[in-house]
């Protein structure tokens, strides 16, 4: 980031980024803000430039992440965007049709059967809540007030340029474990 404007950075976890707010509900981390996001956020509308999330939306039940991305686009300014990272149900099922058993990693738990695997990716031993591809994240987007949702991939943002903030792939896989989302105000 340049240092310019207020962006955010909810469910930071263990990364934190340089010139974002980062937020996360785990007091543990080096955290900006302690904040459980399904509470709302503590800024004025229209006062943020940009929001980034990844891997954390699909921890939340579906009003929870309808009343939280409805958050995001009230403390948003106009033009400003958010950029979202979670986990791509479209390319698990494509691998799972494929019997890709590779593509799946062994975590949280360890299964050698596909369904298993799968199983474990979406569901996360009971930690995800919901699964999002393409249109059912700009349905939801769309339903809470953001004007434009596009697909984008890792290091391509027209929110942040040359500046998108990294998300490591974990084993260089052809097709992407997760699905990234610039949806703007």
């Amino acid at each position: 980031m340049d240092g310019s404007g207020l962006h955010l950075h909810i469910g930071c976890g263990p990364k934190y980024l340089q010139g974002f707010v980062n937020i996360d509900a785990n007091p543990l981390r080096k955290i900006d803000l302690w904040l459980d996001v399904r509470n709302g956020l503590p800024f004025r509308s229209d006062s943020v430039d940009s929001v980034y999330s990844t891997h954390v939306l699909e921890h939340l039940y579906p009003d929870e992440l309808k009343d939280v991305l409805a958050e995001c686009a009230r403390v948003l300014k106009k033009g400003g965007g958010a950029r979202i990272v979670v986990p791509s149900l479209s390319n698990a099922i494509l691998a799972y049709n494929q019997k890709n058993l590779t593509w799946f990693s062994r975590f949280p738990r360890h299964y050698e059967s596909l369904g298993g695997r799968f199983s474990n990716f979406i569901f996360c031993d009971g930690q995800h809540r919901t699964a999002f591809d393409h249109e059912y994240m700009r349905e939801v987007l769309l339903s809470v007030g953001f004007s434009e949702v596009a697909e984008v991939r890792e290091g391509e943002s027209r929110l942040y340029a040359a500046h998108v903030p990294p998300y490591e792939l974990e084993d260089g896989a052809t097709t992407s474990h997760s699905l990234y989302i610039e949806a703007f105000k």
